[in-house]
């Protein structure tokens, strides 16, 4: 071997040593950029189950089970452990079940089922005990939230039951707003009203609005004037009464819809929207 291959062969080891550093280092900032992107998502659903009379809680756990939701909030859900079997056939193991059944009716319950574990359950009263919004924490990712399951009242019979219906809500939306700073909130269930459009001004939908709170389908393009979350011979376009309420200073709505069945197990159709939380 002459001189000048020994020379050659020692550079060449050590530009191959270098390659293999600089490849490691690349990858290195590769996977920390990977990282810094992650994201925390909560998909959730809301639905009004009819005091199950549509459908048993397996069928109704099986059906909502493909969609994977993280969260569920149910309104006129039975007593007792119906709710838990829900959650059971979900692969939900989390349950919060309200102590007050709405309107004073038998098995109008609302109730919170979560994959990740719910704590600080609290009752919200709207005015008194016969209107509520059940509340529980749960946290993503170290991020905590505040989960509302709720079922309002609709005022129609006359001034006075429009009245009490006004401040039923006004009571909620200023517990809403006594918290805002201290927590990032999805609000989810039968709101008994719909958005605002270009000719209808909602007042109730106004309350939550100027808080600052947003409803999921709309960030994602949603036709409200052409949907219904009721189950009917003929659908009524443009009555949306199921929402699923967020903080867009919070989080992002990449995408939300309705759940339409072709075999309905209640009255109303299931509402899901995928959050992605933002910020620190």
């Amino acid at each position: 071997m002459n001189i000048r291959a020994l020379i050659i062969l020692p550079f060449s080891i050590l530009c191959l040593l270098i390659a293999l550093v600089s490849f490691q280092n690349s990858k290195t900032e590769s996977l920390s950029e990977s990282e810094g992107r992650t994201t925390t998502q909560l998909k959730i659903a809301a639905y009004n189950v009819e005091f199950g009379d549509k459908g048993s809680a397996q069928e109704i756990g099986e059906l909502l089970a493909s969609h994977d939701f993280d969260v569920v909030c149910m309104s006129e859900v039975p007593g007792g452990d119906w709710a838990e079997k829900v959650g059971e056939a979900m692969g939900l193991e989390h349950v919060v079940l309200g102590k007050y059944s709405t309107a004073g009716h038998e098995d109008k319950y609302k109730a919170i089922l979560s994959k990740t574990l719910l704590y600080d359950q609290e009752e919200v009263l709207m005015a008194d005990s016969l209107h509520t919004a059940v509340k529980a924490k749960t946290k993503l990712d170290g991020r905590e939230i505040s989960l509302y399951s709720v079922h309002f009242p609709f005022g129609w019979r006359d001034q006075a039951h429009i009245d009490e219906t006004t401040n039923k809500i006004q009571t909620f939306v200023n517990y809403l707003q006594e918290h805002q700073s201290e927590e990032m909130a999805v609000i989810a269930g039968d709101f008994n009203f719909i958005p605002s459009s270009q000719d209808t001004l909602v007042q109730y939908y106004e309350m939550f609005t100027n808080l600052g709170y947003r409803l999921s389908g709309q960030q994602v393009g949603m036709d409200y004037e052409s949907s219904d979350t009721m189950v009917r011979e003929t659908p009524r376009p443009g009555r949306v009464i199921d929402h699923i309420f967020f903080n867009p200073d919070a989080m992002i709505a990449q995408q939300a819809g309705i759940l339409e069945l072709d075999k309905p197990l209640s009255d109303h159709k299931p509402v899901w929207a995928l959050l992605e939380i933002i910020g620190e």
